[in-house]
């Protein structure tokens, strides 16, 4: 089993991975406003949350795995 969510937890650091790579990319073409309240545009919200979300995948991957290797 150790072997099984060892190897989940590689493809959830690539998921990880690529999805902040995405937000980075997306805030990076945001235009260079001067304003004192910039607005983050629905796409880049979905994005966010994409990363919060393959974090807490990962986390919890994580854990698994710890668990496994201890047992």
């Amino acid at each position: 089993m150790s072997d099984d969510v060892a190897a989940q937890v590689m493809v959830a650091r690539g998921v990880l991975q690529i999805a902040r790579d995405n937000l980075d990319a997306a805030v990076a073409a945001l235009p260079d406003d001067t304003a004192d309240n910039p607005m983050a545009t629905p796409a880049v919200l979905g994005l966010l949350l994409r990363v919060v979300e393959a974090r807490r995948d990962l986390d919890g991957l994580e854990l698994l795995l710890g668990r496994a290797r201890t047992n």
